[in-house]
């Protein structure tokens, strides 16, 4: 049996501790995860190793395409997509990593058709009130095959949604992106487009112009984002023109729970 002096020993420290200089003579307290896991600088960049604490999960609506929110400008309560954390207070965080959209249908205007824009807010409470498609348990699951018992805390919703009122402590994490400009003044997408949100990606954006009327594939980075124990993230998509008709998307999310 180890005795207690062979043992690490350090204080838990989830929130970024007092900064201490370069010394060889001090010592402080190794700095701990809630999990016992000790902070250090990863040489791994991916995300595997969440995947193998069963950590990390991926949520999706299978092959059924999505109608999107019908929205001409930012409106809080109609949002594309809300991601909520559902655990008790003092429980896990979820840490967004991507959203991807598959256009299905390109979706359309009248006229005056623009581009098609996004917008991020945070917000300390549970805001999906109706609409749009609830993403079935069955297709959240950890990619871990080995983890049998891995449930998410994440509820998600997708489509034309409506949301409740901000509460007093909304925060824009994203006031406005533009996803691409429109096809033309009444077209907005071409199916078989991916729009990938790399949330906190140290990677680079995509260098250089897009062909309007092809199919691209999209990066678009976007800031990181903490979702605390019964809060939610909403997502916002704006087709910027006059009278929009529904694009529909294939959306995937993932993100990973500490």
């Amino acid at each position: 049996m180890l005795s207690p002096q062979a043992l690490l020993r350090g204080l838990v420290s989830r929130a970024l501790p007092t900064g201490s200089p370069d010394s060889q003579s001090s010592d402080i307290a190794q700095r701990f995860g809630r999990y016992g896991e000790g902070a250090v600088l990863s040489y791994v960049r991916k995300s595997h190793l969440l995947a193998d604490e069963g950590s990390y999960f991926t949520g999706h609506n299978g092959q059924t395409a999505i109608a999107s929110v019908l929205a001409t400008g930012f409106v809080a309560t109609t949002p594309l997509a809300i991601i909520s954390n559902n655990d008790s207070a003092g429980g896990k965080r979820l840490y967004l990593d991507y959203m991807a959209l598959v256009t299905g249908t390109a979706g359309a205007w009248a006229s005056a058709g623009v581009n098609v824009q996004a917008m991020l807010v945070v917000d300390s409470a549970l805001r999906y009130s109706s609409g749009g498609t609830v993403i079935a348990a069955a297709n959240i699951n950890c990619p871990n095959q080995d983890i049998s018992n891995a449930k998410s805390i994440a509820s998600l919703y997708f489509g034309n949604l409506t949301a409740t009122a901000a509460t007093g402590v909304a925060r824009t994490i994203v006031g406005l992106r533009i996803l691409r400009a429109a096809v033309s003044a009444t077209v907005a997408d071409v199916t078989g487009e991916l729009k990938y949100f790399n949330f906190g990606g140290v990677e680079g954006s995509m260098f250089g112009s897009i062909t309007i009327a092809n199919a691209n594939v999209i990066p678009i980075p976007m800031p990181p984002v903490v979702i605390g124990p019964g809060q939610s993230i909403l997502i916002y998509y704006v087709m910027n023109g006059t009278t929009p008709s529904a694009q529909t998307f294939f959306p995937e999310f993932g993100w990973w729970e500490r």
